[in-house]
């Protein structure tokens, strides 16, 4: 066992090695959180905040695209992905794929969405159908070559991340599987989310310099 800076016991030795922003450690120990908690509430968020930008970058998406067909964008690939059902888009898989659910499913606008479905038509990772439910209605699908892309990108994500996660102890596992889905319930929690937005304002609404 480590002992701290006065020579006693320290009951968390230094598990982590990220060093979070000292504001949020400070503002976490003002909230009555320990010191070994407040310092890794804001190993937390630190690491949250490299992964997001990892994210946002898609540098995945962009690596897989340069090698397999450059003229593609990432969004041709999300747009690939929400074809397939992928569920990360919807949780029924029943959907028949239209362009009006493609806009939906990545947020973004039918027009858009209408360009890029006709981009992977033309470039032959998706056709067009008609509809089992409606004739007049035309839905998309995977060619063969769009349906190779899928299971490529996602066989190889798979291995990426069970190979990073290869050396980790089972117990270690499923406690952090367990943990990370009970953080995670704060990002699904809109009226949490609601009530933190109106503490924003709220907060900048107090710190307006008062005028005479």
């Amino acid at each position: 066992m480590s002992s701290n800076a006065s020579g006693s016991p320290d009951r968390f030795p230094a598990l982590f090695q990220t060093r979070g922003d000292r504001d949020l450690a400070d503002l976490a120990r003002g909230s009555g959180l320990s010191e070994p908690a407040a310092e890794a509430v804001a190993a937390i968020d630190a690491v949250m905040s490299k992964v997001r930008r990892s994210i946002q970058r898609r540098d995945f998406g962009r690596m897989i695209l340069a090698r397999v067909d450059p003229s593609l964008e990432v969004s041709h690939l999300d747009a690939i992905g929400a074809i397939a059902n992928n569920p990360v888009f919807s949780d029924n898989q029943q959907d028949e794929v239209t362009v009006g659910l493609i806009a939906e499913r990545l947020e973004i606008d039918p027009s858009r969405a209408s360009r890029i479905s006709a981009d992977l038509v033309e470039r032959g990772y998706a056709c067009r159908v008609a509809s089992q439910r409606d004739a007049r209605r035309i839905r998309l699908k995977l060619t063969p070559k769009g349906e190779r892309l899928v299971a490529a990108v996602r066989q190889t994500k798979w291995r990426i991340f069970a190979g990073s996660l290869a050396q980790w102890d089972e117990q270690d596992l499923v406690t952090f599987a367990t943990l990370l889905e009970r953080f995670a319930g704060w990002v699904m929690d809109e009226a949490g989310m609601k009530r933190s937005a109106d503490a924003v304002k709220q907060l900048m609404d107090e710190m307006l310099p008062e005028t005479k």
